[in-house]
């Protein structure tokens, strides 16, 4: 919240347990899904009754929550409304492979300018504008036409799996 916001912020528990479940969909993950991952830390079960709205969430358990999923606890809380869903047209880099990528340095700072302008914490895939394409050129001294190809051929689109 900045300043000018008002602290009096009106969110039910089913928004909250709501919230979490768009987040960990958005993160790709099944309930198993966070329990392995958490490495039993965060039960199946205990997530779905959160979600659900069947258990109480506790600002501590927040916190840890929210950085498990590596999205401010605001996001988590469903306070600030930053969580977009997955939207065909845009053009989404792969950040896992971006961070893995030995040649990418330019390519990390844009994304990190990007994802901090933007509060965009998803961590794994960013969508960028047709706008930000110019910005990209222009960082990596290559025409607007260039950028895709290059990034097409370093892999570093995401692509989404074959179901």
């Amino acid at each position: 919240m900045n300043q000018n916001e008002s602290a009096n912020v009106a969110i039910t528990w089913p928004e909250i347990g709501a919230n979490l479940r768009k987040i960990r969909l958005l993160k790709g993950f099944t309930l198993k899904d966070v329990e392995q991952k958490s490495k039993g830390k965060w039960k199946a079960v205990v997530i779905g009754s959160y979600e659900r709205s069947n258990r109480a969430l506790t600002i501590k358990k927040a916190i840890v929550l929210a950085d498990f999923y590596q999205v401010p606890l605001g996001h988590l809380l469903g306070i600030t409304q930053n969580i977009k869903t997955n939207d065909p047209t845009r053009i989404r880099l792969d950040l896992r492979r971006i961070a893995q990528g030995a040649n990418t340095s330019q390519i990390k700072l844009f994304a990190a300018w990007i994802t901090g302008s933007r509060q965009d914490w998803n961590g794994e895939i960013l969508s960028i504008r047709q706008t930000d394409l110019l910005t990209l050129a222009l960082t990596l001294n290559l025409a607007e036409s260039e950028v895709l190809t290059m990034l097409d051929n370093a892999n570093l689109i995401y692509k989404e799996a074959k179901k």
